[in-house]
């Protein structure tokens, strides 16, 4: 069983625990660490575990094998250069980091020195992702025209000032950062890599100094077109549908339903299996550091999910001009 660290403690921290701790024969949090002592003390007594006082002293520890990263967004790139060079494996999560050139140094720094780098695109891991891509590769959709993902939560309308995330240079183009950056993995996965970017985002509603309203088009490398919203100010909404010259597709709720149509048939539901895609992410990382295959999103392709976030803002800064993808 990997024994890793909780580094970071907050609401996310909290959800990586409660999937895996005690319910798990792959991993097991055995320790915690925060700059809050208060925080320390809570998520020990919650779910049993010891508490490190400082992100060092974890790395310090030989009995520790990895550590799960929650920490601030501007801190991953540095936190995982770190624990690779404890030889610790890392498990960050999204966004990987907020510069693309951040991202490789930190994959450069785990690949040096042998140790494992997942980041946690748990939606990677949904029924519908899988069973999308699984039509994709059997032809099922013809040719791949047009692909449209949204994802908004209400968020950002309860930050306090002072927040960590309540200010654009943590959260660069408003949800980017916390909701879009997951289905800009989720349509990269399906279609491949985005070219081009044209991009609005703006404050409309919070009250704090970020964005809460952002939308992009795309240009794919093989042609297609796409669309993400994103929205940090508005009730939950999450689906993604799929355009082909043969088939569409929508994926909702959370990508735990799917729905087709082709020119003969449709809307037809498609009975999906619901899973713990944080407990299914958290297991796969446990077994590929244990010597398994590979974890599934590769760093190239979590570091082109921060280049195209990247090229969002570059675009939105600079009036809606067309930025391509570094």
């Amino acid at each position: 069983m990997l024994k890793a660290a909780s580094v970071g403690l907050g609401w996310w921290s909290d959800e990586l625990a409660e999937s895996v701790q005690g319910k798990s024969q792959a991993i097991r949090i055995v320790t915690c660490t925060s700059r809050s002592a208060d925080k320390r003390r809570a998520f020990a007594a919650k779910f049993g575990t010891d508490q490190h006082e400082d992100y060092e002293a974890v790395l310090e520890d030989p009995d520790i094998e990895a550590v799960l990263l929650t920490t601030p967004n501007s801190l991953h790139g540095a936190h995982v250069r770190q624990a690779a060079a404890a030889g610790k494996h890392v498990f960050v999560e999204k966004p990987y980091t907020l510069a693309a050139a951040d991202a490789r140094s930190a994959t450069a720094a785990c690949r040096d020195s042998g140790v494992v780098l997942a980041v946690g695109h748990n939606r990677r891991f949904a029924p519908a992702t899988e069973s999308l891509k699984a039509m994709i590769e059997a032809g099922e959709f013809g040719t791949l025209l047009h692909i449209e993902a949204e994802f908004a939560k209400d968020t950002a309308l309860g930050l306090p000032p002072g927040h960590w995330r309540a200010n654009r240079a943590e959260s660069p183009a408003g949800a980017m950062t916390g909701l879009g950056i997951h289905m800009v993995d989720a349509i990269c996965f399906l279609f491949g890599p985005i070219a081009r970017v044209t991009a609005i985002s703006k404050q409309r509603a919070v009250c704090v100094p970020m964005d809460d309203t952002t939308c992009a088009l795309f240009e794919f490398e093989s042609g297609a077109t796409g669309y993400l919203g994103t929205l940090f100010a508005s009730p939950l909404t999450s689906f993604l549908n799929v355009y082909g010259s043969k088939t569409a597709a929508y994926a909702g709720d959370d990508f735990t339903t799917l729905s087709v149509r082709t020119a003969d048939a449709g809307p037809a539901p498609k009975p999906l299996a619901a899973i713990d895609t944080v407990r299914a992410e958290l297991e796969e990382f446990a077994a590929t550091c244990a010597g398994g295959d590979a974890f599934r999103v590769r760093p190239e392709e979590a570091t082109h999910n921060v280049a195209v976030m990247e090229a969002i803002v570059a675009s939105a800064a600079e009036g809606s001009r067309s930025v391509t993808v570094a």
